[in-house]
């Protein structure tokens, strides 16, 4: 099983490989490692030894790992020896923003993990979290950089194109990097729970650019339904179902208006947004909230499900985008296809607006909205 994912960094290559280098500190980054524990003198270079105790949800195992590629500050390649066997490599490239940093795992999953039927879903789990580790690794160093960012810092628990949340005494902490207002989002949350829709719960509003909220547990119906695939028409109707809670919710009479109709709308409100708690699904990240009527909102959802772009290596690729496929279209049929496909081209119009598509999505819209999409 093969995994590559990456992310750009605006550090040096050195600043990045101190930091990934010092293996001591992979738990600091990788949310999967709970203990790393030395068997070996050394604690860095070729032929260092150490056991790494990994969990993925409720399963845990030592992961028996060996260095067997060190060459600062470009290339640190490792052997899996445990339950889980294989390689394992970060390459650091420079580029004009700072580093590339590049992470290949070539993977034999022990028994437990399905075998070859568990396959394909661990290695969407696999790959969603250590995508988060490299958010989090980026942070991480971008911390070193900045310092603290006006609040009593707490460990990262995610991070996003232009915020993160941080662990806040038993809540969390929402911030723009970018000095983006929250405050709307924080309104929207407060909002639409007045109305019994599930929401977290704003603890505090600090300033315009941070959220305090109700801490969270359990996975998102994304990490669900990768971990757990014949789920998917359940968890399909689920999303519907939500997107028809929410049409009930009158919007305010100042919020901006996306569409016909005034009740609430998400304009995000997709599997990755959905946290599955012990008390039901939640629904987070409202900063798109606006106006506008049901059917609208779930044409948007489609709209991203359809046209979603993952960034990984052409295989993982045509798995995922197999996946969302079929959840987009089990989506489709349990929300209502009429409604949907009626405000198809003005959602896709829409989504179009977002400057930050990347061409390979942005392409996919107009192939949607004209009906060219496979």
């Amino acid at each position: 099983m093969g995994i590559e994912v990456k992310i750009d960094i605006p550090a040096s290559q050195q600043e990045v490989w101190d930091f990934a280098a010092d293996l001591a500190r992979n738990v600091e980054w990788m949310v999967d490692a709970e203990l790393i524990t030395f068997t070996s003198d050394q604690t860095e270079g070729v032929g260092t030894t150490f056991d790494c105790v990994t969990k993925l949800g409720p399963l845990q195992t030592t992961d028996r790992i060996e260095v067997v590629e060190w060459d600062p500050p470009r290339t640190l390649g490792v052997e899996h020896h445990g339950a889980v066997r294989g390689t394992g490599r970060f390459t650091l490239t420079p580029i004009d923003e700072g580093t590339r940093f590049t992470w290949n795992e070539e993977l034999l999953l022990p028994w437990y993990f399905g075998g070859r039927f568990g396959r394909q879903p661990a290695s969407l789990v696999l790959e969603r979290m250590w995508r988060k580790n490299l958010r989090t690794l980026r942070a991480r160093i971008l911390e070193r950089q900045q310092g603290p960012t006006g609040h009593e810092p707490g460990p990262l628990l995610g991070m996003g194109r232009d915020s993160e949340v941080r662990a806040y005494g038993p809540h969390i902490i929402r911030v723009s990097l970018r000095g983006r207002d929250l405050s709307h989002e924080a309104e929207a949350m407060r909002h639409v729970r007045s109305y019994g829709f599930p929401a977290p719960k704003v603890i505090s509003v600090p300033d315009d650019h941070s959220v305090v909220m109700e801490r969270l547990s359990g996975p998102t119906m994304l990490d669900d339904l990768a971990a757990k695939p014949w789920l998917l028409s359940r968890h399909a109707k689920g999303l519907a179902r939500l997107h028809r809670r929410l049409g009930e919710v009158p919007a305010p009479g100042d919020w901006v208006k996306v569409s016909g109709g005034s009740s609430v709308v998400h304009l995000d409100l997709q599997p990755d947004n959905v946290k599955l708690t012990p008390g039901g699904p939640v629904v987070i990240d409202w900063s798109n909230a606006a106006a506008g009527d049901c059917g609208f909102d779930a044409a948007s959802t489609y709209v991203r499900l359809r046209t979603g772009s993952p960034d990984n290596h052409a295989a993982a690729r045509a798995v995922i985008n197999a996946f969302r496929t079929r959840f987009a279209r089990a989506f489709l049929k349990a929300f209502g296809a009429d409604e949907i496909l009626s405000r198809l081209r003005a959602a896709a119009d829409l989504r179009l607006l977002d400057r930050n598509l990347h061409p390979n999505e942005r392409e996919a819209v107009f192939a949607l909205a004209r009906g060219e999409l496979d």
